[in-house]
């Protein structure tokens, strides 16, 4: 199974980031845009990997938030995104989840840690159009887990499933 760790947008954070995608709509931007459940900040992409993990998820200690901050592009890859307020809290936390993975000898994309969360693949903007123009909603949630997520290609493209979460030790 082709699998990643990532944070899963709570209800509220996810409304915030489907009113980013309608304000791009309203600017022109075209592309394939992300359905609501496959919104997620990506930690660690594993890719394919016979065995659910969901055991090595390190738990949050203790919950911190995250924070919608700005839009911007990977050219390459071809994606527009919202990115978050950068925190110790989230680069730690990320850390923690690629050691993990290091030590169980699990491989793992190992570029840098760049947070984020994918809003539309093969984005279109208009050249008369600025990203910085886009308003960003004020949204933060709180980080209490992390998540296990499958990947499946399918007919209309790709489906992420949430197969696992980390738990907090004693509960």
């Amino acid at each position: 199974m082709r699998i990643f760790v990532a944070l899963q947008p709570a209800p509220a954070f996810r409304d915030a980031l489907l009113s980013v995608q309608d304000r791009l709509r309203t600017a022109g931007v075209t592309g394939r845009y992300l359905p609501p459940s496959n919104l997620h900040l990506t930690l660690a992409f594993i890719g394919m990997w016979p065995e659910d993990i969901t055991g090595l998820l390190p738990s949050v200690q203790t919950p911190f938030p995250v924070t919608l901050s700005h839009l911007g592009i990977f050219p390459k890859a071809r994606v527009l995104w919202a990115g978050v307020e950068a925190s110790e809290a989230l680069s730690g936390l990320a850390r923690q989840v690629r050691n993990v993975l290091s030590a169980a000898e699990i491989p793992f994309d190992k570029q840098d840690f760049n947070p984020h969360i994918t809003l539309v693949r093969k984005p279109a903007v208009p050249e008369h159009r600025l990203l910085s123009e886009i308003e960003m909603p004020q949204a933060t949630m709180i980080v209490k887990d992390v998540c296990l997520y499958r990947s499946d290609h399918l007919e209309n493209g790709m489906e992420y499933t949430v197969i696992g979460r980390s738990k907090k030790e004693g509960s």
